[in-house]
């Protein structure tokens, strides 16, 4: 009997634990061993495991920075406020779930590393971060990103950063810096149109300093994914990056916040396994 491991958040703020014993029910029914398990230290234990993650953003992060990504393998199921990520896959219930599971049709995607943390999503500095950084104390959750945006967008002071990626050098003020593997973010801002999920680059996109009318903008073409050809908007498909920030420390990754004021990112190709 294979062996399938469900894992979820209880302090989620979207996520309906009733659903954990149907699922479980479904799953058994397809012959799969099912261990449910909540605490995330649990997955550090886990060798050739397939790990389901019930949840969003936020807690499929959780689970590739706890268990061994280059031994097990993940899909998601996503119940959570955020869920990005997922939006690169097709929709499916459980029950398909355990039909792919059951027939082993993985794909091998790439992540990134920010310093010593997985990435398997987005990352950023600037007012991406401030926006991560308020959305964790914002209601209701459907609204949890926009917001923040709003509320932010034309008060919001740029900061400076240092950049090297490839051939690209940036040292002056920005407002923000993006660093994507998949094409959506913050809630469906499709912040990075070109991105695929296993080319082994990560999109950079960093936007000078805009003015009120262009912030204003931007919020409109990123909706669209027509944002790369604005003024103030740099963008680059790159294998590493570093950044130097000059008077703040905080970055995001995928929606959870760090603290650090030298960040290199790096794209490890295929090192992920999906279905």
């Amino acid at each position: 009997m294979q062996q399938v491991v469900l894992f979820f958040n209880p302090l989620s703020g979207r996520f309906n634990s009733a659903l954990i014993p149907q699922w479980v029910s479904t799953l058994e029914s397809q012959g799969l061993q099912v261990t449910v398990v909540s605490d995330p230290t649990q997955l550090r234990l886990l060798q050739q495991a397939h790990i389901i993650v019930a949840g969003g953003d936020g807690t499929f992060h959780t689970a590739i920075n706890h268990a061994d990504v280059k031994t097990n393998s993940f899909s998601i199921m996503p119940v959570g406020s955020g869920n990005d990520f997922a939006s690169n896959f097709k929709r499916r219930d459980i029950a398909e779930l355990a039909a792919q599971i059951k027939c082993k049709q993985y794909v091998q995607c790439d992540i990134m590393r920010i310093n010593e943390v997985y990435v398997h999503n987005v990352c950023g500095v600037g007012f991406e971060a401030l926006v991560a950084e308020k959305a964790r104390k914002t209601k209701p959750a459907s609204l949890k990103y926009i917001i923040p945006v709003m509320r932010n967008l034309f008060v919001y002071k740029p900061i400076r950063a240092k950049i090297e990626a490839d051939n690209f050098h940036y040292h002056d003020w920005v407002f923000m810096v993006s660093m994507g593997n998949g094409e959506q973010a913050g809630g469906g801002f499709k912040l990075f149109p070109k991105a695929k999920l296993n080319d082994g680059k990560l999109d950079l996109l960093l936007i000078k300093p805009p003015n009120l009318w262009q912030r204003l903008l931007y919020v409109f073409m990123v909706n669209v994914g027509k944002h790369l050809r604005l003024k103030p908007v740099e963008f680059r498909q790159v294998s590493s990056c570093s950044i130097e920030l000059e008077g703040v420390e905080t970055f995001q990754a995928d929606g959870e916040l760090y603290k650090a004021d030298k960040l290199m990112v790096q794209v490890l190709p295929g090192c992920l396994t999906l279905l």
